[in-house]
């Protein structure tokens, strides 16, 4: 569309007023929600309470706080920590009026030994129940553990080759970690060496994370765990059981475990949704002299089979199929009157939930 020329300019009045003030600008406004957060719980006094002793000219609570800020702001190095210097809201954060240097940070970390890395899991043991008290209230607590493959240099101290799909002949760590369904709050977290088994070197950190949580929550606060298939050992089913645990674990397609007999005999499927079915059979563990009930969901795929997926396909399937299977262990029903509190409560009741089969 044409427009006149006489609608193109536009005619100026005079100078816009320019004023200097000493106001700051930022690009991190949230972090003063994390404040507040911080706040709430008392953070400092955990601090405090728990790594008294650190050598420095800045106190610990500034450094602790220092530390955290870097990452939230998405810094991965000490030498990030220039990016922020200035920054209003993060020497807020801080509380601090002059942010420590790279080098000055570095020489605070070195203190870091296996006793001071103690105290630290100590801090945070205590940060997770004092923020699961305050937010949840929750007696049952729904816990997500797995490990995770983290590559390093070739040159890093205890990094091994191991399990790493994506880059095989680089050395890595195998951290394990356990997070709080319910919240995100990361519960206990271990280093371990890139060449070890998942399921096996599990059990210490399990019997760890049990006498945590004993410990920080008490111990009226009942676990239920969810696991991949690297779990799926005798040791861990064993542990598990014994400390009245409640778990859904992936079970693997093993041969002696014959699942795919179950698959084919099975002629009614329970339908989750549109797309997902599953049936339950009590399985006999004859090796481990152990009884578990597995509950096997599949899933109608509309493409080729791709590699390390099993596809089946039925007499009355329309279509291939990718089957799962999961191992539950769950506490005796409770009243009705439970069964309504629970409604809400994300996690396993008692029947297996619709989103765990893709666990």
């Amino acid at each position: 569309m044409r427009r006149r020329k006489a609608d193109l300019g536009r005619r100026v009045n005079g100078d816009l007023g320019v004023e200097f003030s000493e106001s700051g600008l930022t690009s991190y406004a949230g972090l003063e929600l994390v404040i507040r957060y911080f706040q709430r719980i008392d953070l400092n006094g955990l601090i405090r309470q728990h790594l008294s002793g650190l050598a420095g000219d800045f106190a610990t609570t500034a450094m602790v706080r220092v530390m955290l800020g870097l990452l939230i702001a998405g810094g991965r190095r000490l030498q990030h920590v220039t990016h922020v210097v200035g920054d209003p809201l993060i020497h807020r954060f801080c509380g601090l009026a002059q942010l420590p240097g790279r080098f000055t940070l570095s020489r605070w970390l070195q203190q870091f030994t296996g006793q001071w890395i103690e105290r630290l899991c100590a801090l945070n043991a205590a940060v997770v129940a004092r923020a699961v008290h305050l937010q949840t209230g929750l007696r049952t607590l729904t816990v997500d553990v797995d490990g995770t493959v983290v590559s390093t240099g070739m040159t890093v101290e205890r990094a091994f080759r191991g399990f790493n799909p994506h880059h095989r002949k680089v050395p890595s760590y195998y951290p394990i970690t356990a997070y709080v369904a319910e919240t995100g709050h990361l519960l206990r977290v271990k280093n371990r060496s890139g060449n070890i088994n998942d399921g096996k070197a599990s059990i210490p950190f399990l019997r760890e994370l049990f006498a945590q949580v004993a410990d920080t929550l008490g111990r009226a606060v009942r676990l239920r765990f969810r696991m991949d298939g690297d779990f799926f050992k005798q040791s861990v089913l064993r542990l598990l059981i014994a400390r009245g645990a409640g778990f859904a674990i992936k079970v693997p397609f093993w041969q002696w475990l014959d699942l795919q007999q179950h698959i084919r005999r099975c002629r009614k499927w329970q339908r989750v949704n549109g797309e997902v079915g599953c049936f339950e059979v009590h399985l006999p563990l004859t090796p481990w002299k152990l009884e578990m009930r597995i509950v096997i969901y599949r899933k109608v795929v509309h493409h080729r089979s791709a590699r390390n997926l099993r596809i089946l396909r039925g007499r009355h399937q329309s279509g291939p199929e990718r089957s799962q299977a999961l191992a539950l262990h769950v506490w005796p029903r409770r009243s009705r009157e439970g069964d309504r509190r629970a409604q809400g409560r994300p996690g396993l009741r008692h029947h297996p939930h619709p989103s765990l089969w893709s666990q």
